[in-house]
């Protein structure tokens, strides 16, 4: 039919709400060469109305002594052998069941000219089957065979023990219908016990019918039956008007079974659970060790885990709990079935999410006024940040850098700042919490005020800088480094619930709903004072270094206004809702444009942040504490907070301990390399003679050369000293100069202008 299309090779594996499942479809798995470019499989997102399941069932083991073998293996697997490849894995075999399924398999072997020595069929009035021995009311209890099956060892009615040789044994237990998606939003399925099996409950998917083997329906014209029937009636709920077609003729055998599900007899293993080595003695033991919940159980002894999720395994070994704990087996329960049925590749999730769609990408909210006005983007975690805005002539990214950063020193540059970390932290405690999350004091942080802050781990060392300003007494606005932002935030969650529960304090995320921009530079006051609406005082008494204010903009727009600086001159930071943060940036620009207003990227922020001597992630690199990065005066001795017992380790804290400096070449056209080493001036590079290292470096225009942070030993006493940096990788050494990390303005005047 024109409107139907048919899926082969594909398996649904998963059930979701309002009728939604997932389906893999295998295109090339099967494919020796695949086509180049070719999807290996797809994933399919199927929405319904009505399903019918016709899932089937799988042919479940008995366990034994021995049962590992190679040879030993389902008695289905044997029948498909035989009856759909003509192939048989020996010449003379042996079947052991329990149910009349068993004496088919043997039946049909027969007919094929394998020799079928012995039916092993644990009920005492089984049938007899043509063509073999039958030991009705016998057992397997062990086997033997050095590199397969050789011989089985049974055990009779009367209690004899008989060895068989034999190079192959089929096993079947019975059949458990394939529930797995009738439960997948949490159902649970009925146990029936003429087949000795579950089957799907009531309370199965909406829109969801099931059919055949997957209802207990065994037989090939119960089926037929069962499926013709239920895709009629689902077509009728649509609707639609349909009939049951003319059935063929099948086998409709019933199903005759006593339950059995290992051989008690015997000290060596009998495995339940041959992906995951689970045998009976490990269920005994779980439920010995009190893990008596089918769901300990199966984690305890790992039974029905990964790509099994127990389809062969689980029936055995609800049966040895049962058995145990002198229940029946509905009684013990089913493990919880998830998605997905059967193994997915991940790349099959992932879909075409390769190459730039391998991840999400986060746009900046200027991003399109930065893709229209030539900016180079790099990755910045999931962020795309302008990296530097090339203009025309410039023929080296170094000239577009030094460009942005020599303009925002002589005047004022803008750069979205967006992607730090914005957390809103609000309640009666919020000055207690945050007193207790940074290690410096923010108690009695003044309305209306901004407060850099040093976070550090339990441990003592530092892992985040940032700010918190204070807009009333119970709500603050905290900011991080971009790429900690997710960690501080959990960080402070984890807080929040677990180590200071009893606190009124509630925090919230709101990086992505305010966007953000730095204004820096000697012109920056004048710049804002024509976009800031005029009931708002910027003068420097007015609204001095450090201070914050809710504010509007462009005749009414709310915002938020920072005076802090990056940069190390003269700096705001302006927020303003993330919508309007294009229209934003437009506005600046244009406000901006009689003082030559530059749009600065990533580069130039860090060339200033470089010549200002501010540390980010290379410096806060997991290794350092509040004294190394010159900050060891912040640590509070007056008050507790995460961290601070540890900072005064023995060991952070020793008279040689790595200081933070700043290096500059001796010849100025020399670089300064991240990474290097740093060395005395003459002598042995080795190991035992490393003094430090260089952790960030770049080309300062305003110095005119190559510059860069770094740690050494007993930094702050050795200003002047010459060293080399030395980098065996690239095979270079280069003459340093211990200088101040304050290259530029070091007493703060500018900023505070």
């Amino acid at each position: 039919m024109a409107n139907v299309r048919i899926l082969p090779r594909c398996t649904v594996i998963g059930s979701y709400d309002h009728g939604v499942y997932g389906a893999v479809e295998r295109l090339a798995d099967h494919v020796l060469a695949p086509e180049t470019g070719k999807a290996r499989q797809v994933l399919w997102r199927i929405y319904t109305k009505r399903a019918l399941l016709c899932a089937g069932s799988t042919e479940r083991p008995i366990a034994f002594e021995n049962n590992d073998r190679p040879g030993i293996m389902l008695a289905g697997s044997m029948r498909a052998y035989a009856n759909r490849w003509a192939v048989t894995p020996d010449q003379r075999i042996a079947v052991f069941t329990n149910n009349d399924d068993g004496r088919r398999r043997a039946a049909d072997l027969i007919a094929k000219g394998v020799e079928v020595a012995a039916v092993v069929d644990t009920r005492a009035d089984a049938p007899s089957v043509d063509g073999a021995e039958l030991f009705a009311g016998a057992q397997v209890v062990d086997t033997k065979g050095k590199l397969g099956l050789e011989w089985i060892t049974i055990r009779t009615a009367s209690g004899v023990t008989r060895d068989i040789p034999v190079g192959a044994l089929g096993v079947s237990g019975g059949w458990n219908p394939n529930v797995h998606l009738t439960c997948h939003q949490r159902g649970r399925p009925a146990w029936r016990e003429d087949i000795a099996a579950f089957v799907p409950a009531g309370d199965i998917p909406a829109g969801m019918s099931v059919a055949g083997a997957a209802n207990g329906a065994f037989s090939t014209a119960a089926a037929l039956r069962t499926g013709a029937e239920g895709a009629v009636a689902s077509l009728a709920e649509l609707g639609v008007d349909a009939k049951v077609a003319d059935l063929p003729e099948a086998e409709d055998a019933q199903v005759n079974i006593t339950p059995f599900w290992f051989v008690k007899e015997g000290k060596g293993r009998a495995w339940l659970d041959q992906q995951n080595d689970v045998t009976v003695k490990d269920v005994k033991l779980a439920h010995q060790e009190n893990f008596r919940s089918v769901e300990h159980m199966k984690r305890y002894t790992t039974l029905g885990m990964a790509t099994d999720q127990g389809k062969t395994s689980n029936m055995g070994g609800l049966a040895v709990m049962a058995e145990l704990a002198g229940k029946e087996i509905p009684q013990v329960g089913t493990t919880i079935f998830r998605p997905p049925y059967t193994p997915v590749a991940m790349g099959t999730f992932g879909g075409r999410s390769r190459g730039k769609e391998f991840r999400p990408t986060r746009l900046t909210p200027s991003h399109k006024w930065a893709a229209e006005n030539g900016a180079t983007f790099v990755e910045v975690g999931q962020w795309l940040r302008a990296q530097w805005y090339e203009k025309p002539g410039e023929t080296h990214w170094r000239q577009s850098v030094d460009r942005e950063a020599l303009a925002t020193r002589s005047s004022v540059g803008i750069c979205d700042v967006t992607t730090l970390g914005k957390i809103d932290v609000q309640g009666t405690d919020a000055a207690t919490f945050l007193n207790r999350i940074y290690a410096n004091a923010f108690g009695k942080l003044a309305v209306g005020k901004v407060r850099y802050g040093l976070m550090l781990r339990e441990d003592g060392i530092c892992y985040d800088d940032g700010t918190a300003a204070r807009f009333a007494e119970d709500h603050f606005v905290v900011t991080t480094t971009t790429a900690n932002a997710v960690t501080v935030y959990r960080n402070m969650e984890f807080a929040r619930q677990c180590l200071w529960p009893d606190l009124d304090v509630q925090i919230i995320s709101t990086t992505e709903a305010w966007a953000q921009f730095a204004v820096a530079g000697p012109k920056s006051r004048d710049l804002l004072r024509k976009i800031v609406d005029a009931d708002h005082d910027l003068s420097n008494e007015g609204f001095p270094f450090m201070g914050c204010k809710e504010i509007t903009v462009c005749g009414g727009t709310r915002a938020r206004l920072f005076r802090i600086s990056f940069s190390g001159e003269l700096a705001y930071e302006i927020a303003v809702p993330a919508r309007y943060g294009n229209a934003l940036m437009e506005a600046l620009m244009e406000a901006g444009e009689e003082f030559g207003a530059t749009p600065y990227g990533t580069e130039a922020l860090g060339v200033m942040r470089i010549e200002k001597g501010h540390v980010t992630g290379n410096e806060l690199n997991g290794t350092t504490a509040a004294l190394n990065i010159g900050l060891g005066r912040m640590v509070s001795q007056k008050k507790d907070s995460i961290g601070t017992v540890n900072s005064r380790r023995e060991g952070l804290n020793t008279d040689d301990a790595l200081m933070l400096v700043g290096l500059k070449p001796v010849e100025a056209s020399e670089p300064v390399v991240p990474g290097s080493h740093l060395m005395a001036e003459t002598g042995e590079v080795h190991a035992k003679t490393d003094q430090g290292y260089i952790t960030s470096a770049a080309f300062s225009p305003h110095v005119g050369s190559s510059i860069g942070l770094g740690f050494l030993k007993n930094g702050g006493a050795r200003m002047g000293e010459r060293l080399r940096a030395v980098n065996p990788l690239q095979n270079q050494e280069v003459l340093v100069e211990v200088v101040s990390a304050h290259f530029i303005d070091p007493e703060g005047e500018r900023l505070r202008g």
